[in-house]
């Protein structure tokens, strides 16, 4: 439990919420997304104990289009992707399923304990990708920040 408390002042220092007036909506959006992920994870695993990962993969991916298509038509409009632009929507539709089925699978050999944390390595390398391709500043406290989270990883693996 004091890797959960350790992992959640990394994602304070990283988002440092202090001084503002209200919670800004975007930390509060990425906290719901972070709850759904763990849930998604969890149940993920569970399935994985009685469903083949390509049976696991058919039901995620028709859930992610259904709400998908729901949200995208939200104004009553749904505007389809053309040219070069259906060939980018493709592209991150297959990457998306390729990283679906490596969790999957990655959940059906080992502990949930053992591959959730593995997945934060994610964080040193979008940060990486957001300061080469997008100038995206990489102040202190982002590493800081970062560097407690990996740190309470790596204690929860430890455990």
């Amino acid at each position: 439990m004091a890797a959960v408390g350790l992992g959640f002042c990394g994602i304070l220092i990283v988002a440092r919420p202090f001084g503002a007036q209200s919670v800004p909506i975007g930390l509060i959006a990425a906290l719901g997304c972070a709850v759904a992920f763990a849930l998604t994870a969890i149940a993920t695993k569970r399935l994985t104990r009685v469903a083949s990962v390509g049976c696991i993969l058919f039901w995620l991916a028709l859930m992610q289009s259904l709400l998908g298509l729901a949200f995208a038509g939200i104004d009553g409009r749904i505007a389809l992707p053309h040219g070069k632009v259906a060939l980018w929507v493709l592209v991150m539709g297959l990457a998306g399923l390729m990283a679906h089925f490596s969790l999957t699978k990655a959940l059906s050999l080992a502990p949930a304990t053992i591959v959730t944390p593995m997945d934060f390595l994610r964080l040193p390398v979008i940060a990486l990708i957001g300061a080469l391709l997008y100038a995206e500043p990489l102040d202190p406290w982002v590493l800081l920040g970062g560097a407690v989270i990996l740190t309470a990883n790596w204690i929860n693996l430890r455990a």
